[in-house]
C-alpha cells in the first residue's frame, strides 16, 4: 500500500532534542530548519499557523471559476475522474456571500468538466435542474439548498451523496429545525457524471431526526460516499453550534440509497487522544484500500490542514482512525486568486494518470473576497520538496516556531517574501488563540516577549517586544531583503546584522533564552530557502493559554467565567461554572506542567494524560494564591499528547500549561 503521509512520529524532533540538549556533550549545533529532514521539528497549530514543505504545484490556469453575484462564494468542491470517459469533473458548491440563505438564490452544486486533464474547463450547469420540485417524504417544504456533494461510479451508475436544506431553512433554526424545514444528507443517481441526477424519495439522514451526539452534535451536512466490499459508507460532517466543535460521523447501508445505520461518532475533539481543534472534515478520498480524510482549520488564518487515515473496511471503528499528519500538508501561493489561502472546506483529492499523480481541487477567495476554485498536483509518493517551506498570513497573522529552547548565537536565513515577515528569537510569549470559537486568531499575548528582524520588501528593522506588547526599534534601514541572504550574529553582547554580505548594523543587544520562529503579518507570504540556527540550547518551555484547552474540548463559553487579575499567570483565565465542563490541551512534548491559582472558591479536577487518570488536582486554599505549577507530568515520548481536565463539581480555575520538549539525561 502506498502511503506518503507518515504518522506524526517525532523522530526528527527527538534527534534534534538529543543533539541540542544541554545534557549532551555537544553544546552547540547548527541546523538548517529549511531542510525537509527537519520538517517535523516545526510547531504547527490550527490557529497560530503552519510551515509547510509540501510539493504541490498550483495549476497555471487557476482559477477554473470565480464567484460573481449572487453566488459570490464558490468555496467547496469535489474532484472526480470519470472511469468511463477519463474526463475530469469538479462539482462546485456555489454559495451566496456569507453563506447567506437567499430564497432567490439557494446554494447549489454546479458541474465543471475538463476533457484535457485539467488544462481547460467548461461549465455544464446544476446537478438538479428541477430541485425546487422535489419534496422528500415526510417534509412539507421542497428541496432548496444542495451545495456539497461527492460522487462514486459503481454498477454502471453514478452515485451522488449531497447535503441539503429545504425551503424555510434559516441559520437560526438550522441545528434544530421544526416541522416547516429540515436539512441533512441525501442520495441521487445519474447515468452520466454531469447528470442530471435524480434524488430519491427519502433522504439518508436528517438533522431533525438526529439525536445530539455527546449532547451537542446534531446538524448533518457535507458528506462523502464510499463503496466498500459488502456495503456503502457515508462519512458526514456535523457541528455543535455554540460549542465550536466539529465531528465526523459514519453510517453504512447494504444499498447506496439506504436505509443507513444511525450516525456513529468517529472523530471529534472530545476524544482522549491528540486531536487538533477547529477542524472540518470534507471531502474524503480513497487510495488503495485506505480512506484519507483531510480536515481544514476554521480559524481566521485557514491554511492549516490535517490528514486522518483509516483502512476502508475498518472505517466504522473509531479506534482504527489515525492522525497521519497534523499540518504541513498545504501551502498558499502569493497570487491574487489565493488571497485567503484555503478557504471553505479543504482540498478534494484523487489519483489519476499512469504516474500515480495526486491531483486536488482547492477552494480559496480572491483579493475582492470572491470565491475561487483551483487545481494543484504533485507526485503521490513525493509529498515534500527537498528544502524550503512556505509560511503565510491571510486574514490574520501567522506564528510558527521551532522548539529551539536556548540562546541563539547565529541565524542564517534566505527567503522570498511578500508583505511583512519577522525572524524571531528569544521568544517567550504564551501560545494560543484569542478566543474559543471559529475565526479565532493569534492571541495578542502570543505576539509579545521576543526580539527579531522585521523584513518587508523595502526595509528591515531590528525590534524587541516586551511582555506588555510595547515594541522598541533598535535599528532600521532601507534595503531589499526579499531573496537576500540574511545573517544575524550575537556574541559577547553584540549583535551584527548582515544582508547580502554587507554589515548593515552592529550594536548591543541582550541575549535571552527562548525559542526561534517566523511571524507573518496578515496578507503576507514567505518562501523560506534557509533557516539555519546555531546556539546554546537550554531546557526552555513553551506555554499555552487556557483558550487552547477550551477549543481542544469544544467548550461553550457560557459555561466558563472569564477572570482578569494578577492572580493569573498571564493576567487572564477562566473558571468553570457549569456541571460536566471539560478542558483539553493538545501538545507535543515530553513533559507538561499544569498552572492554576488557588483560593477559597475553587475546587478540584481530575487530570487525564492521553486518557489515563493522573489523579485529582485540588485548587482549594484558605487564601488566594497566585498561579503556580500544581501538577508536573512526564509524558514519555515527545508526542503527540492530550492533557484533559475534568472539574469535579465546584468551580475550577483554568490557567495555562508549560510544555517541555527536551528530555533530561538519566
Amino acid at each position: 500500500m502506498r502511503n506518503p503521509l507518515p504518522h506524526i512520529m517525532p523522530s526528527p524532533f527527538l534527534l534534534l532534542c538529543f543533539a541540542m540538549s544541554p545534557f549532551c556533550a555537544a553544546q552547540e549545533a547548527a541546523i538548517d530548519y529549511a531542510d525537509a529532514r527537519w520538517r517535523d521539528a516545526w510547531l504547527r497549530h490550527p490557529v497560530l499557523g503552519d510551515a509547510s514543505f509540501d510539493s504541490f504545484v498550483h495549476a497555471p490556469g487557476n482559477p477554473i471559476c470565480r464567484g460573481a453575484a449572487p453566488y459570490e462564494w464558490p468555496v467547496n468542491g469535489f474532484l472526480f475522474e470519470d472511469p468511463v470517459s477519463r474526463d475530469w469533473f469538479v462539482y462546485v458548491g456555489e454559495y451566496c456571500k456569507g453563506y447567506a440563505m437567499v430564497p432567490e438564490a439557494p446554494s447549489r452544486c454546479v458541474v465543471y468538466r475538463s476533457r484535457d486533464k485539467g488544462s481547460t474547463w467548461e461549465r455544464l450547469g446544476p446537478i438538479f435542474p428541477d430541485a425546487s420540485h422535489h419534496v422528500f417524504d415526510g417534509e412539507t417544504a421542497a428541496l432548496d439548498h444542495y451545495p456539497d456533494v461527492s460522487v462514486v461510479y459503481a454498477d454502471d451508475r453514478y452515485h451522488l451523496c449531497f447535503d441539503f436544506s429545504t425551503k424555510n431553512t434559516t441559520w437560526e433554526k438550522a441545528a434544530n429545525p421544526g416541522p416547516e424545514s429540515n436539512s441533512g444528507v441525501g442520495y441521487a443517481w445519474a447515468d452520466r457524471p454531469e447528470g442530471p441526477f435524480h434524488p430519491t424519495a427519502k433522504p439518508l439522514a436528517t438533522t431533525r431526526d438526529q439525536v445530539p451526539l455527546l449532547g451537542k452534535y446534531k446538524r448533518l451536512y457535507a458528506s462523502t460516499l464510499i463503496r466498500r466490499a459488502d456495503d456503502w459508507l457515508v462519512l458526514t460532517l456535523t457541528d455543535s453550534g455554540p460549542y465550536f466543535g466539529w465531528a465526523l460521523v459514519g453510517m453504512t447501508s447494504a444499498n447506496p440509497e439506504g436505509p443507513y445505520t444511525e450516525p456513529k461518532l468517529l472523530l471529534h475533539p472530545e476524544c482522549d487522544k491528540y486531536h487538533p481543534p477547529l477542524l472540518e472534515f470534507f471531502p474524503a478520498f480513497v487510495v488503495e484500500g485506505t480512506i484519507y480524510a483531510p480536515a481544514t482549520s476554521v480559524a481566521l488564518n485557514r491554511n492549516y490542514q490535517a490528514m486522518f487515515t483509516v483502512p476502508v473496511e475498518r472505517a466504522m471503528d473509531p479506534d482504527a482512525w489515525e492522525l497521519s499528519q497534523a499540518g504541513g500538508l498545504w501551502h498558499a501561493e502569493p497570487v491574487e486568486h489565493e488571497a485567503f489561502g484555503i478557504w471553505g472546506q479543504t482540498f478534494s483529492g484523487m489519483i489519476a494518470g499512469d504516474n500515480f499523480d495526486f491531483h486536488v481541487m482547492f477552494p480559496s477567495r480572491d483579493s475582492q473576497g470572491m470565491g475561487t476554485i483551483n487545481i494543484a498536483s504533485r507526485p503521490w509518493e513525493k509529498p515534500y520538496r527537498e528544502r524550503g517551506f512556505v509560511v503565510s498570513g491571510h486574514e490574520g497573522p501567522s506564528l510558527v516556531l521551532v522548539p529551539f529552547g536556548g540562546t541563539v548565537e547565529t541565524l542564517k536565513a534566505q527567503l522570498d517574501l511578500h508583505g511583512t515577515t519577522t525572524l524571531m528569537w528569544d521568544f517567550n510569549g504564551p501560545l494560543g488563540a484569542n478566543a474559543a470559537r471559529s475565526n479565532a486568531s493569534v492571541h495578542p499575548k502570543a505576539l509579545t516577549r521576543y526580539s527579531g528582524l522585521r523584513l518587508t520588501e523595502e526595509e528591515w528593522a531590528l525590534v524587541s517586544v516586551d511582555e506588555k506588547a510595547v515594541e522598541s526599534v533598535l535599528a532600521s534601514g532601507h534595503a531589499t531583503p526579499s531573496g537576500a541572504k540574511i545573517r544575524v550574529e550575537r556574541a559577547q553582547g553584540e549583535c551584527v546584522i548582515t544582508i547580502d554580505g554587507s554589515v548593515v548594523w552592529r550594536g548591543a543587544q541582550p541575549k535571552l533564552p527562548g525559542h526561534m520562529g517566523v511571524l507573518m503579518a496578515a496578507h503576507s507570504h514567505a518562501l523560506v530557502h534557509q533557516f539555519e540556527v546555531s546556539g546554546k540550547p537550554e531546557r526552555s518551555p513553551l506555554s499555552y493559554l487556557y483558550t487552547d484547552a477550551l477549543l481542544g474540548a469544544a467548550q461553550r463559553m457560557d459555561d466558563w467565567e472569564v477572570s482578569q487579575s494578577t492572580t493569573w499567570r498571564f493576567g487572564e483565565g477562566v473558571i468553570s461554572r457549569a456541571p460536566e465542563t471539560r478542558a483539553k490541551w493538545n501538545f507535543q512534548g515530553t513533559d507538561v506542567h499544569l498552572w492554576c491559582p488557588k483560593g477559597p472558591e475553587y475546587g478540584a479536577a481530575e487530570v487525564f494524560l492521553d486518557g489515563v487518570s493522573k489523579g485529582l488536582v485540588d485548587c482549594h486554599a484558605s487564601t488566594q494564591l497566585a498561579s503556580s505549577p500544581v501538577l508536573k507530568l512526564h509524558a514519555g515520548a515527545a508526542g503527540p499528547h492530550a492533557l484533559a481536565i475534568l472539574p469535579k463539581g465546584a468551580a475550577f480555575p483554568l490557567d495555562s500549561i508549560d510544555v517541555l520538549n527536551l528530555a533530561p539525561a538519566e
